[in-house]
């Protein structure tokens, strides 16, 4: 009976030791699942972050794209107002200018450069305020502009306008110009 004692004994210690390695098998592959699980969670963590760097980015560079571009808009958008508060100023003083103390001069040297223009002009159309414009020919006269300056005409029906507004709106481009290029050359 002894041997049967010591069979189930040598049973026993083989079950055990047959479950220690089971085990010892178990706790390596949970461990190799475990250090692979972490491996993966660090990849794709890294993944994860690489990826929000480079959303994060790319939207920090649009919303610079969008700043520059909203910046130029408002600079544009500025200098076209004051271009346009300078123009207003401009016609509000040319506007004026009939009936001023400078008035008869600039009005005379319009029609000066005029009658030069068109040396055979028979009317000559001023504003009310310069119906005393002296000619050397023999244009009639007539005072029905509603602003500064003259409008030349020939008996063929030519005419030459050179009224303070026409004068600005063709200079006004290359003045606008100037301007713009004096601001480009200051900022």
């Amino acid at each position: 009976m002894m041997a049967l004692r010591d069979l189930l004994s040598a049973l026993e210690e083989e079950g055990a030791a047959e479950h220690e390695r089971a085990q010892q098998n178990r706790r390596r592959q949970a461990a190799e699942i475990l250090a692979d699980a972490q491996e993966r969670a660090a990849k794709v963590h890294e993944d994860v972050v690489a990826a929000a760097e480079t959303a994060a980015r790319q939207e920090a560079d649009d919303l610079l794209i969008t700043a520059r571009f909203t910046a130029r808009r408002a600079v544009r958008t500025a200098r076209d107002d004051a271009l346009d508060e300078v123009l207003g100023q401009v016609r509000e003083q040319v506007l004026a200018l009939p009936g001023s103390p400078d008035g008869p001069a600039i009005a005379a040297a319009c029609l000066e450069e005029a009658v030069a223009a068109m040396p055979r002009a028979t009317t000559v159309h001023v504003h009310p305020a310069d119906a005393t414009l002296r000619l050397e020919a023999t244009a009639r006269v007539v005072a029905d502009l509603e602003h500064g300056g003259v409008v030349v005409e020939d008996d063929q029906g030519r005419y030459i306008d050179n009224t303070y507004l026409t004068r600005l709106a063709n200079t006004w481009p290359e003045i606008r110009a100037g301007l713009s290029n004096s601001w480009d050359r200051d900022s």
